[in-house]
């Protein structure tokens, strides 16, 4: 887990030049468009095998070739990252984490249990999905243990499953917090804090349009970002023109989010592509940085957009979309 002693960019010298040298294998909007246009899924393979993916023994057309090829590229950032420090940057792993934490949870409290664990947590699948099972939490952060009894507690109290996710996504923006504020970079605290914005905003104009009412909606922001949860529960009966107003330093964010919401074609997808994006031009300022603790935290963020860029353009192909629509669904790239 993250250590108590925060750090100095000198000592990210290393790192950071490893990562930076590794930059120029990161997927860019060029690839992506030979992706989209890629005739067979040879071409596919060969691409992304020229950006460094491990797609030997791969054809691209395994069922599993997408969660595989993902997967072991994965763990080769994992490894490379691990060279900065052992668990420094476990904040980034920890959403995929507590993913697996609320499936585990769930199983539990269902008659249908799901089989849908995600890699790339700072705990080991298998280790997280027995630690909820036994409640032995010695490889789990403190915030991690504490998250799940209170989430299974919340759901079986009111016998409403929705709690385990809103109770979790509370605990994994407090644990990310509290992690970034043990390196000390004003980069990392950042992020953390335009997270908490944008999935405050993005709760706040879902809810709206599914109609929940005030008291569910109120439980489900989070502190922690640069407006109190409490601001985003009072604007929550406000006129959609009202709430940019309300909101302060998330207002601009806001009143753009609910015109990609309600104003074009796309809707609910252009106003998720927003969001993405959103955060995506926050971790472009660490491009030019030659060294410190935003290099190889950007570099790891990038690579997870990465992820979801490649899923989209295949998902798009696999259901034979026109060009243009995947294009539509792309998300802006770190280069």
């Amino acid at each position: 887990m993250s250590p108590n002693v925060k750090q100095k960019d000198t000592e990210f010298l290393t790192i950071s030049a490893r990562i930076k040298a590794k930059e120029v294998q990161l997927l860019d909007t060029a690839t992506a468009e030979k992706l989209i246009e890629a005739d067979s899924m040879e071409e596919v393979v060969k691409l992304l095998g020229d950006k460094g993916y491990e797609t030997s023994g791969l054809t691209g057309c395994e069922p599993d070739f997408l969660s595989r090829l993902i997967a072991a590229d994965r763990a080769q950032v994992a490894a490379l990252i691990a060279a900065a420090g052992k668990g420094l940057f476990d904040l980034f792993l920890y959403p995929n984490d507590y993913h697996n934490i609320k499936v585990a949870l769930k199983n539990e409290l269902t008659d249908e249990p799901r089989d849908i664990f995600t890699t790339g947590g700072s705990v080991p699948t298998e280790v997280m999905k027995a630690a909820v099972e036994t409640r032995s939490f010695e490889a789990l952060t403190p915030l991690m243990a504490e998250g799940i009894e209170e989430a299974a507690k919340a759901a079986r109290d009111t016998g409403n499953p929705q709690f385990v996710d809103i109770v979790l996504d509370r605990y994994c923006y407090r644990d990310m917090a509290q992690a970034a504020e043990k390196i000390g970079s004003p980069f990392l605290t950042g992020y953390v804090r335009q997270m908490v914005d944008v999935a405050n905003v993005k709760s706040l104009l879902r809810l709206r349009r599914m109609g929940k009412p005030y008291e569910f909606a109120a439980r489900v922001f989070f502190d922690g970002g640069s407006v109190e949860a409490e601001k985003f529960a009072q604007a929550y009966g406000a006129a959609d023109e009202e709430l940019p107003g309300m909101l302060c330093d998330a207002g601009i964010f806001c009143k753009q989010a609910i015109e990609e919401l309600g104003g074009g074609e796309g809707g609910m997808a252009a106003f998720e592509l927003y969001c993405d994006n959103y955060l995506m031009e926050y971790i472009k300022t660490a491009k030019y940085i030659a060294f410190g603790a935003e290099v190889p935290a950007a570099y790891l963020l990038a690579k997870e957009t990465e992820y979801k860029v490649i899923s989209i353009i295949l998902a798009g192909k696999a259901a034979h979309l026109a060009g243009d629509t995947i294009r539509e669904r792309v998300r802006s790239l770190y280069v």
